[in-house]
């Protein structure tokens, strides 16, 4: 990976002392499932991960018919930023089972 080469290279000690920022793009309709009532979900997420979860503040509606989707911003470091992801797509997939 591009951290383990960074690290080979002198460039830092281990992958947890990069901070990153990673925008994951998410149905626009989902928005609230990762939010959760009151933003239960949202803080929960960052609890567990340590990473700073960013949703607009006003995700606009999907259209009557279209798949508008809106970023999810994830701040952290390396571990807690993959940590995060993985437990937002899982929450995805969970509440959208395959046809």
């Amino acid at each position: 990976m591009i951290f383990e080469k960074m690290r080979e290279e002198g460039f830092m000690c281990g992958t947890d002392d990069v901070r990153l920022t990673v925008e994951l793009l998410v149905a626009s309709s989902q928005v609230g499932r990762i939010i959760g009532k009151g933003g239960q979900n949202v803080r929960e997420l960052q609890r567990v991960t340590g990473s700073v979860i960013k949703l607009p503040e006003h995700a606009l509606a999907p259209p009557s018919g279209g798949d508008e989707e809106t970023p999810v911003h994830i701040i952290g470091l390396f571990y807690s930023v993959q940590s995060a992801q993985r437990r937002i797509r899982a929450m995805m997939l969970s509440t959208n089972p395959p046809p």
